[in-house]
């Protein structure tokens, strides 16, 4: 290793990363940190709200997927030499139950077309990093697929009261 290089400025040159390419990488991984990082949280505050226990599992088993996300997502930022972004906290509306569900579904749609576009951008260059936003690509399927499930089971009237 030359004299003043770190490992990771290193193994990107071993590698074969130029900046420009590494430089997009890590604002598309840092996008996605913060973006799964605010899933978690939403799932997670959803979760406490929802008046079934099973919708309640669901909704922390789908958080417990993108919290696994966020680690391959620090991973690789972490192998391309960036530092985790500073993630914004979120602000809580009172919902219903069915409510709070649409909202998820709506937001894994937004950005399910934003992840596989990301993932093309950068797939010749870094393959490696394309492979892990397509495996959470395909995970978001599954949580789809769940979260329609679970509004075609709920009441969109379902626990107004709530909001008393």
């Amino acid at each position: 290793m030359a004299v003043g290089k770190s490992w990771g400025e290193w193994w990107r040159g071993f590698l074969g990363f130029s900046l420009d390419v590494r430089a997009k990488a890590l604002a598309i991984l840092n996008d996605r940190y913060v973006k799964g990082s605010q899933h978690i949280a939403h799932y997670r505050q959803h979760a406490d709200r929802m008046q079934y226990s099973q919708f309640r599992d669901r909704l922390l088993a789908i958080a417990a997927d993108e919290a696994k996300h966020v680690e391959w997502i620090a991973e690789k930022i972490k192998l391309l030499g960036g530092t985790l972004p500073d993630v914004p906290p979120l602000t809580s509306t009172e919902k219903t139950s069915w409510q709070y569900l649409l909202e998820d579904l709506n937001e894994e749609q937004r950005y399910s077309g934003e992840l596989i576009e990301q993932a093309r951008s950068i797939r010749e260059e870094l393959p490696a990093v394309a492979e892990v936003l397509e495996r959470i690509y395909e995970d978001g399927r599954r949580h789809r697929d769940t979260l329609r499930e679970l509004l075609m089971r709920s009441d969109p009237q379902s626990h107004l009261s709530y909001l008393s």
